[in-house]
């Protein structure tokens, strides 16, 4: 196994920031990136379960660091 790591952020938690705003139902945490570290057998697998857990639809942009 190898450790893939990723930043992940909300894009529109970002959005309301960039705005002074804070957004209704999403933790201004989100606003700026945070790291993740995944254990995986392959970035393939890593990047499924980045996704899965943080999903685009869902309006998490995230991004593989290495």
């Amino acid at each position: 196994m190898s450790t893939y790591v990723f930043s992940v952020y909300h894009s529109e938690a970002r959005e309301a920031l960039k705005n002074n705003q804070e957004h209704p139902h999403i933790s201004m945490r989100w606003a700026t990136p945070c790291r993740f570290a995944i254990e995986a057998d392959n970035s393939r697998e890593a990047e499924h379960c980045i996704m899965e857990k943080y999903p685009r639809e869902k309006g998490f942009v995230t991004k593989r660091l290495n």
